[in-house]
C-alpha cells in the first residue's frame, strides 16, 4: 500500500520484490519485449492487468507450472480497477489485444482501444481453451492493460480473495482506516 504496485523493473530496483510468483521465463522474456508505442521501454517497465478472473496464468500456478512459487492460488488476491479510474489518477495507460509479451500483440492507447483490442465475450467466458476453430483464444484471453512504472494504491476499488478466512487475513493487513466492502470473497475468480 505504501509503495502502490510497482512494475517488476521498479520492484527489482527498488529491491522490493520479496515473494515471486511470476515465472522467471516469462519475466526475463518480458524485459526484452519493445514496447513500441509512447511510453516505450519494454513490458516489464509495466504493471499488467488482466480484463478477466481466472486467467491463464492463475490456472498455470493452480496447476504448479510456477516452480518459483509454491503457496498455491488461496494467498493470491486480485486487485481491481478500472482504465478510466488510471486515467483518472494521471497513470500513462497501454493496452494489448493478447499476452503483450508476444511478437504480434497490437499495443493501444486511449479508451476507444479497449472496444477494439479486448474481445469481451471472451473475457466474460468461464472457459477460454484454444479450440480448432479459434486456436488464439488463450493468448487473446491473455489481453492486458499495462500501467506504465506504478499503480498507486488509491487506484483499486476492490480486491477480491477465494475465502472468508483469506479475507479476514487481507482486511487485518490492511487495517482499520480499509473502506469498508473492499475486500469481497470470490471464490469462482480462482480455479
Amino acid at each position: 500500500m505504501e509503495h502502490g504496485l510497482l512494475s517488476d523493473t521498479v520492484a527489482q530496483s527498488r529491491g522490493l520484490l520479496t515473494n515471486e510468483v511470476g515465472n522467471r521465463e516469462i519475466k526475463e522474456r518480458r524485459r526484452k519485449r519493445a514496447v513500441p508505442i509512447p511510453p516505450g521501454g519494454v513490458v516489464a517497465d509495466y504493471v499488467p492487468f488482466y480484463f478477466a478472473p481466472r486467467s491463464p496464468m492463475m490456472y498455470s500456478i493452480y496447476r504448479g507450472n510456477v516452480p518459483e512459487y509454491v503457496d498455491g492460488i488461496t494467498p493470491l488476491v486480485h486487485l481491481v480497477t478500472t482504465v478510466e479510474r488510471l486515467l483518472e489518477l494521471g497513470c500513462a495507460v497501454l493496452t494489448t489485444d493478447r499476452n503483450a509479451v508476444l511478437g504480434y500483440a497490437k499495443f493501444h492507447q486511449g479508451l476507444d482501444a479497449l472496444d477494439v483490442s479486448i474481445d469481451w465475450p471472451l473475457m466474460r467466458a468461464r472457459m477460454w481453451k484454444d479450440t480448432i476453430d479459434e486456436p488464439d483464444r488463450m493468448e487473446r484471453r491473455m489481453a492486458e492493460c499495462l500501467v506504465h512504472g506504478v499503480v498507486p494504491w488509491e487506484a483499486f476499488t476492490e480486491i477480491h480473495v477465494r475465502t472468508a478466512e483469506h479475507r479476514s487475513e487481507v482486511e487485518e493487513l490492511l487495517g482499520p482506516g480499509v473502506t469498508a466492502n473492499l475486500v469481497r470473497v470470490t471464490p469462482d475468480w480462482y480455479f
